[in-house]
């Protein structure tokens, strides 16, 4: 299982890294989409998920400590995912409004402003 846990790791790092590289605005969102997906596949794989494992509860029949899964690493999950929805949609309205204001999502192809920067001090 952790093997399978890796790999899919791999493949969403290396996706997200290929459509980051891509010369569109929409593929940088989206990968940066797969980095957090995968990132939350680490904190799982690092936090020790278990099938057989349950959650602490106080009125648990259950006596023995082994049998427990430590319950932070899914509310730390649950938390950025949100976090990384919230993101993404703010990224991706952003990415809307650039193509609506350029009529292109190429970042090569957006106009730079070059700052005119007049100092008063020097002579």
């Amino acid at each position: 299982m952790e093997l399978l846990i890796a790999i899919v790791i791999g493949v969403l790092f290396g996706g997200g890294t290929y459509l980051i590289l891509r010369p569109s605005l929409i593929r940088v969102v989206m990968g940066l989409a797969l980095y957090s997906n995968a990132a939350n596949l680490v904190m799982i794989a690092c936090g020790g998920y278990s099938p057989d494992r349950t959650a602490p509860f106080v009125n648990s029949d259950t006596n023995s400590i082994s049998t427990l899964m430590d319950p932070l690493p899914p509310d730390f999950i649950l938390t950025a995912i949100v976090i990384s929805f919230a993101v993404n949609a703010l990224f991706l309205t952003t990415c809307y409004f650039v193509y609506l204001d350029h009529g292109t999502d190429d970042p090569g192809q957006l106009p730079v402003n070059k700052l005119k920067v007049e100092n008063d001090f020097v002579e």
